[in-house]
């Protein structure tokens, strides 16, 4: 059975700090990370890994859950410190990630610039800006719902906060890697935040789908872990959007 780590890592934003966790996962043939940070934490992933007994050369896949810059940050620079790394994404992620089509996330960000004015338009632009600079790094395979990643290891196709954004599903632990899909605040289960969520009719179907696996936990990539009433929390969840 495959172990995992869930990692904590801080991102200084200026404004703000962000916390994130991707989350390492040990086989039998190294480490598979899931999701590489903002862009300039390749060292913060490094000691994260030291802490835990690994480093960047035991890591023999990145698996991307999407596109977004605080996700694919570091992965080109991870690549270039251990070249064996194979880049895993969805389908409809891939071209994205590489940067063969552009990112949703820009193009998003772009055309809601158009709607600001003064500090916010300076601030937006700005974010478009940093966008712009964040690092592609060529899809080496892509993962289908449902495939298997290494013993016990299933992608989960959770479309909606991007078009093909996917989350891991630990079986025997019961616990799913939900990268954005979920996140959790105040301690609670909260679905995507609707600002960044392209669809939010599949983010949806991707909550009901999750609810269906029965889980005991679920790790968000900005939350950490919930271990409480996991189908409860997924079906207020629910509940609170189809009333709305």
């Amino acid at each position: 059975m495959a172990a995992y780590t869930v990692l904590t890592i801080t991102k200084d934003l200026g404004f703000t700090k962000s916390v994130i966790h991707p989350v390492a996962i040990r086989d039998e043939n190294g480490i598979i990370l899931f999701d590489a940070g903002y862009p300039d934490q390749a060292d913060d992933i490094e000691q994260a890994l030291a802490d835990i007994g690994g480093t960047i050369a035991d890591i023999t896949a990145i698996v991307l859950s999407h596109h977004d810059h605080d996700h694919i940050g570091s992965l080109a620079e991870l690549k270039r410190r251990n070249p064996k790394i194979r880049v895993l994404s969805g389908a409809k992620e891939a071209d994205y990630i590489s940067g063969k089509k552009t990112s949703l996330r820009l193009l998003q960000a772009l055309e809601y610039n158009k709607t600001l004015t003064g500090d916010e338009k300076e601030f937006g632009e700005r974010f478009a800006r940093y966008l712009e600079t964040v690092e592609h790094c060529p899809v080496d395979d892509v993962v289908q719902d449902l495939d298997y990643l290494c013993d016990g290891v299933r992608v989960i196709g959770t479309p909606g906060h991007t078009p093909g954004h996917i989350s891991l599903l630990l079986e025997e632990e019961k616990l799913l890697l939900a990268g954005d899909a979920l996140a959790i605040e105040d301690g609670k289960l909260a679905k995507a935040n609707p600002k960044f969520t392209l669809d939010a009719e599949e983010a949806l179907k991707s909550v009901e789908k999750i609810k269906n696996l029965h889980l005991e936990r679920i790790s968000c990539y900005h939350g950490n872990m919930y271990t409480g009433p996991v189908e409860e929390e997924l079906a207020r969840i629910l509940a609170e959007e189809r009333n709305a």
